[in-house]
């Protein structure tokens, strides 16, 4: 173009001046600024990650009318460069385009971009040329265009009868519409869209400005005005060398200008980044620039995405340079400058169920021999790395903001706080594992890492596994060199991990000191990338925060209680607050609880704080809590550690059972048993349940009905057992109760003897006679305490008779001058002598019955002492015999 041959004469005419100048007056030695020869930079190129097979491209362009040579070409590592780059133009009047190779030599899935996932691209960019005069610059671009990897920029060319279609370099970067020149005019916008990358969305670096109208159809001259465009306030959308977005194959991207003859166009520049020098660097590693470009996924039901794009982040070393530094759009951090973008995939032409799309650079050169290249540290598709650092206070408890990118936050720390700097990796997704990482880390300034008692300064953790890292690998200068292990879908997180204290000397003669962000790069096969430590403030401590309890630090307390625990904090040194609030931290069984503030005096030298937690939200067992204090300046207490056992109340089960019962086949058993808490806290019947298990196999429930749920403290539970279901035998019976919380109650268990007859006796071995004195008169003792006598039968009649022997006395071995005898109604009979009938059925029933012999027997009636006149004191045992029969004794 014209206007770009005046701009060249221009720059020599400067020089020579410059240069004649220099000659003329040695005193002033300045020279016209240079830039590097191409070689030179590409030697020096930063590293990037191997390109391998990833990449795909047509050997040239042939869209029907018109053939063109694809400059790019991918140049891997050796003499000429370091590492694997692509290279997009190396000359005048090129144009050159490279694609992810969507699949594999087997059919599978490669380097695409899915548009239904989070993406991070990392590169450096390289524009050859002065700024001003390099052309023509490069695009990022995602397309799903059906020409595959032969998309690119055309125009349409009219001859008298045919219209063809040829390649179009120039301003539009190989992506955007082409207008051809002077002779062949296009008629409106959406012929120019025609001519663009299809389904395309694309970010431009471009390096040349295009501000010149078409003035001169007749001499074919070419339109060149795509950034002419002005914005609402009628101001340049951009101005210089730039970056900015847009959908190339909308017709809405042109705009349409009338000149006196004929029409030429301007495009629209969403967010753009205006005046950035993207060549003209005067050093071999200036000539590089880092980008960044994120892509954040629609929400599910959406097809509007997010889009950022990031200039100049890092240094030519890697350090990545303060946030405010950046030139960059779509973080939302500003509603003004970086404000969000919104891309809608839409655009993308998506068939149903289509989410993965071809991506690639695509570059041009005008009359100005050009070289564009571009080197790669981290493709999605080939290993989706997540790298981050933070920083945590161990002595205060809490996160520190990074300084850089959050400067109104509080980023404060204090001097000898114990501090933890954490670099995480997290592999998310990807074709190809990273291969070893070899990484470098700059540990941060006024920091000391002193060894812990057994040598180490940190770890490195691996999922479930850890790897120290020693004091001895840290080096004099201040790095520490790790190698990680290769991350993958199947080792995909790394953490390191440093430990260390903050040092700015003596508090007495230190000043508050900021610590920049230290620099750690990680190199490997399929991925390169540098993170920075946050910026954080070193604070001198003038006093001590102190805390003190005056409570039990060992307590015991019970479900529906308050716990409180007081203390008092003060300053050892008797300082004043100066503030009017403290914070109050409490870590309960390890997990940090929300703060509290705590209003004081700020003329105060002590305060005493309360700090309550009830019994139920703690639930049962005992518990850790940590209590401890901070001020405005995050000066800290140590920890007050509490230990709090909350009793759990006991779920009751109670019954007036007996242990054993003897049942017919014919017969049934019914357990009744009352349902509470030992508190008397209210009952829900629908917490809770019993389980009745027979033999230790069979366990059924009686589950409460939720009808019966209300304000109530019990709840009765019955369950029937019948004998033909239990079987014929002895069966043993556990009955316990357990609610949701896994309380349970004690177990009773219950002997069950199922027989087709039922005959048994229940006694006492130790029935005894009242104590009497010794008289001259015979007697009649009587009873002492209750004599357990019964007969259990069913289906079966039956009698019981009973015979003794003489009660002996325990010192002289003699007989008792007397006998026990049986006394009904105004009879009376010896024991001694033949079996006395004491008791009788003669019913057969299928029932069983429990009949108690002594039930009806009076004071003096049942089985009573007879002595004779002055009976020998002394102490008599004997024994009575019982006779049990399945009969009726007719005697």
């Amino acid at each position: 173009m014209r206007i770009k041959k005046l701009q060249i004469y221009l720059g020599i005419f400067v020089t020579v001046l410059v240069g004649l100048f220099g000659v003329l007056s040695k005193p002033v030695e300045a020279v016209a600024a240079t830039v590097p020869a191409v070689s030179d930079v590409l030697k020096a190129a930063p590293v990037g990650m191997n390109l391998n097979d990833y990449f795909e491209q047509p050997a040239n362009y042939s869209p029907g009318g018109g053939t063109m040579a694809n400059s790019a070409q991918v140049v891997t590592k050796g003499s000429s460069t370091p590492t694997d780059l692509i290279e997009m133009t190396s000359g005048a009047n090129q144009m050159g385009s490279v694609w992810g190779r969507m699949t594999d030599s087997s059919g599978k899935d490669y380097n695409y971009f899915d548009v239904t996932k989070n993406q991070t691209f990392s590169m450096w960019m390289y524009f050859s040329g002065s700024e001003g005069t390099s052309s023509d610059g490069m695009a990022f671009v995602i397309q799903n265009d059906e020409r595959g990897i032969n998309a690119i920029s055309t125009y349409a060319s009219r001859a008298i009868f045919s219209s063809t279609r040829k390649p179009d370099g120039g301003e539009t970067l190989g992506v955007w519409g082409g207008d051809g020149s002077g002779t062949d005019i296009v008629s409106s916008a959406s012929d120019i869209a025609t001519g663009a990358i299809q389904n395309s969305i694309a970010v431009e670096f471009d390096s040349y400005m295009n501000n010149q109208p078409l003035t001169d159809v007749l001499s074919g001259n070419k339109d060149s005005f795509f950034d002419g465009e002005t914005d609402a306030s009628n101001s340049p959308q951009v101005r210089g060398p730039h970056i900015a977005w847009n959908y190339p194959a909308l017709q809405g991207t042109y705009v349409p200008h009338v000149g006196a003859l004929w029409m030429y166009y301007g495009m629209n520049h969403n967010n753009p980044i205006p005046n950035t020098y993207l060549a003209g660097a005067t050093s071999t590693q200036d000539s590089w620039h880092h980008v960044t470009i994120k892509y954040t996924a629609p929400d599910s039901g959406s097809t509007i995405g997010h889009l950022q794009y990031i200039f100049d982040d890092k240094d030519y070393d890697g350090t990545v340079k303060p946030y405010s530094q950046w030139d960059q759009r779509g973080d939302g951090a500003d509603s003004t400058t970086h404000k969000t973008i919104d891309v809608d995939i839409g655009n993308l032409g998506l068939a149903k169920g289509q989410t993965k799309v071809r991506w690639g650079i695509t570059g041009t050169s005008e009359s100005t021999a050009t070289t564009n290249a571009v080197i790669f540290e981290s493709i999605p598709a080939v290993a989706d790395i997540s790298s981050t650092t933070s920083l945590y206070d161990l002595t205060q408890g809490r996160n520190i903001p990074d300084g850089d990118r959050y400067p109104d936050q509080d980023y404060n720390v204090n001097n000898g706080d114990k501090l933890r700097f954490d670099y995480n990796l997290t592999y998310n997704s990807g074709l190809a594992e990273t291969g070893d990482l070899t990484t470098k880390i700059n540990v941060p300034k006024n920091v000391d890492f002193t060894a812990d008692s057994d040598g180490n300064i940190g770890e490195i953790e691996y999922g479930s596994t850890t790897q120290k890292i020693k004091a001895t690998d840290l080096n004099s200068d201040g790095t520490i060199n790790l190698t990680l292990n290769s991350m993958s879908s199947t080792n995909s997180t790394a953490e390191v991990h440093l430990n260390g204290t903050a040092n700015i000397g003596d508090n007495a003669t230190a000043k508050a000191t900021k610590v920049l962000g230290a620099h750690t790069s990680y190199d490997s096969t399929h991925y390169t990338g540098d993170v920075m430590t946050p910026v954080f403030t070193i604070n001198p401590v003038n006093d001590t925060l102190q805390i003190k309890n005056n409570d039990d630090l060992t307590r015991t307390s019970k479900l529906g209680t308050s716990i409180s625990m007081a203390g008092t904090i003060s300053y050892e040194k008797g300082s004043t607050f100066g503030t009017n609030s403290l914070t109050m931290h409490t870590i309960v069984d390890g997990v940090q609880q929300p703060d509290s503030t705590l209003s004081v005096d700020p003329t105060a030298k002590s305060a005493d704080y309360t700090l309550k937690y009830d019994a139920d939200t703690l639930g049962p067992g005992t518990h850790t809590i940590e209590v401890y204090a901070s001020d405005s300046m995050h000066l800290t207490t140590e920890r007050l550690t509490y230990k709090i056992t909350v009793e759990d109340k006991k779920l009751l089960l109670t019954s007036d059972y007996q242990s054993t019962y003897t049942i017919s086949p014919e017969n049934s058993l019914t357990f009744s048993g009352t349902m509470s808490y030992d508190d008397d806290s209210e009952f829900d019947p629908g917490s809770a349940k019993v389980a009745y298990q027979v033999d230790g196999k069979t366990v059924v429930f009686d589950m409460p009905k939720t009808s019966d749920k209300g304000d109530i403290t019990s709840y009765d539970s019955s369950w029937t057992f019948s004998g033909s279901s239990l079987g014929v035998g002895k069966h043993t019976i556990t009955i316990y109760a357990e609610d949701l919380s896994g309380r349970k109650s004690d177990t009773h268990t219950i002997t069950v003897n199922v027989t087709t007859k039922v005959l048994s006796l229940e006694s006492n071995k130790s029935y005894s006679f009242q104590t009497t004195n010794q008289s001259a008169e015979s007697k009649l003792i009587k009873r002492s305490g209750d004599w357990d006598l019964k007969v259990t039968s069913a289906k079966t009649a039956w009698s019981l008779t009973a015979k003794s022997k003489p009660l002996m006395n325990s010192s002289t071995n003699l007989p008792i001058t007397g006998t026990m005898v049986y006394r009904e109604g105004l009879n009376q009979y010896s024991l001694e002598g033949d079996p006395v009938l004491i008791g009788s059925d003669s019913t057969v029933s299928n029932d069983t019955k429990v009949t108690d012999i002594t039930k009806d027997w009076t004071s003096n009636t049942g089985i009573l002492l007879s002595v004779a006149p002055d009976t020998e004191s002394g102490t008599y045992t004997g024994k009575i015999n019982w006779t049990l029969t399945d009969s009726v004794d007719t005697n």
